[in-house]
């Protein structure tokens, strides 16, 4: 018989807190998340969305653009929606914490 072994899983879950009259508190956890916003990213990380997005663009942070390529009549970078891979940010989270980065 193998012995049980232990693992640390982080997951990061899209929940609702409810605070009633009586100063208790319910948690409903409704899905995992497997795709983040640049808003969501930054508020994991605790830094701001154009931080994210810089991350993105030098590809520390995996993630995609939805929907077609767009040319700008301007030349600049398309600005459509950045989404994230959400394990892809929780590793990167785990390395800055070990370097004492955030």
């Amino acid at each position: 018989m193998t012995e049980p072994r232990s693992e640390q899983l982080t997951l990061v879950w899209d929940t609702e807190i409810t605070r009633h009259a009586d100063n208790t508190v319910t948690l409903r956890a409704s899905k995992p998340l497997h795709r983040m916003s640049t808003r969501q990213a930054a508020k994991l990380l605790g830094c701001s969305e154009w931080t994210i997005q810089k991350l993105f663009q030098r590809g520390v942070l995996t993630g995609w653009k939805p929907g077609g390529l767009v040319k700008r009549k301007d030349g600049r970078a398309s600005n459509s929606a950045i989404v994230l891979d959400a394990a892809a940010l929780l590793e990167y989270k785990q390395s800055v914490s070990r370097a004492g980065v955030f």
